[in-house]
């Protein structure tokens, strides 16, 4: 089966950083991607909103990065978490569980709260703070 997703969106807040009971990082943000089409001979523009999640060491190293009105490219899969509410009501959401990150460019005001980030690589990536390696 493929699952896969890749976009280009702007970062909608902050990331924001929290860590589970086991003590690993996971670092939950929101992008959105626009999508033109045409409509009755005019372009229109809708916004598509995305939760993103990234675990790990990863999440700690992009979380200075992640920045609201950055633009960012994100490649992961989707994963749907479903619950019952106390009223026994179902509800599902679908998260993408990033597994790189390009950043892109800054917002137009050149907000980064004040951070001073090194230049990333060709990729976007920044060669120090990539996840380890998967060994295949």
């Amino acid at each position: 089966m493929i699952n896969s997703f890749v976009g280009v969106g702007r970062m909608t807040g902050d990331a924001e950083l929290k860590y589970t009971a086991q003590a690993t990082a996971v670092l939950n943000f929101s992008i959105c991607i626009n999508k033109s089409y045409m409509k009755e001979g005019q372009w229109e523009n809708k916004a598509n909103f995305f939760k993103c999640v990234i675990w790990g060491k990863y999440a700690e190293a992009m979380h200075k990065h992640l920045t609201k009105g950055r633009l960012v490219g994100v490649e992961g899969e989707l994963n749907q978490d479903s619950w019952s509410d106390d009223n026994g009501g179902k509800h599902s959401t679908v998260n993408i569980v990033v597994k790189s990150i390009s950043l892109m460019a800054l917002p137009k005001n050149g907000g980064n709260n004040g951070s001073h980030e090194p230049p990333p690589d060709e990729a976007g990536q920044y060669r120090d703070e990539k996840p380890d390696a998967i060994p295949f």
